[in-house]
């Protein structure tokens, strides 16, 4: 009983740097949003100092003393990777990337150092299926002085509500 104890007073402290670790699921080309929150990071104000990192290795976006920093940025998250201010203040530090890659999946840290808070995420990012396809051509021979006419029909498979019609020079009349 004692053993058992003490295993749960040596945890708790451990909890209170560190969140449970979240899966967030995206689609290729779509934008997600990676959440870092804690009660401290409430607190700390606007001169915080955060670090996302993805699969401990790449920099994804630095805030330094409350500034953005994407000086040592690895050139994969250029353009693609910004931190969400307007619920900073409430201790949530939001790291939007835009246009999913296949490369995006992994584990995103965010490391907040004068909170001691280390929040980690895990990014899975599915393959964007192309929609299929059938082409129908519907042919009217003609009669007489008539010529023929062509209709070309192109109906999606994948359930979209949308039909697109590309109809020839001529119409069917």
């Amino acid at each position: 009983m004692y053993t058992r104890c003490c295993f749960i007073y040596m945890l708790i402290p451990l909890l209170d740097t560190a969140s449970l670790h979240q899966i967030v699921e995206g689609t290729e080309g779509d934008s997600i949003i990676l959440p870092c929150t804690h009660r401290r990071l409430a607190h700390e104000g606007k001169r915080l100092t955060v670090h996302w990192r993805h699969n401990d290795t790449r920099n994804v976006y630095d805030i330094i003393h409350g500034r953005n920093s994407v000086k040592e940025q690895h050139p994969a998250y250029n353009d693609r990777a910004e931190v969400l201010h307007k619920r900073l203040e409430k201790g949530h530090i939001e790291l939007k990337l835009t246009n999913l890659h296949l490369s995006d999946t992994g584990t995103y840290l965010c490391f907040v150092p004068d909170a001691r808070v280390e929040d980690s995420t895990q990014l899975l990012v599915r393959e964007r299926q192309s929609p299929k396809y059938a082409a129908v051509q519907l042919r009217s021979h003609g009669t007489g002085t008539t010529q023929g006419r062509t209709l070309h029909i192109i109906i999606p498979l994948s359930g979209l509500i949308h039909s697109f019609f590309f109809f020839s020079a001529y119409s069917l009349y």
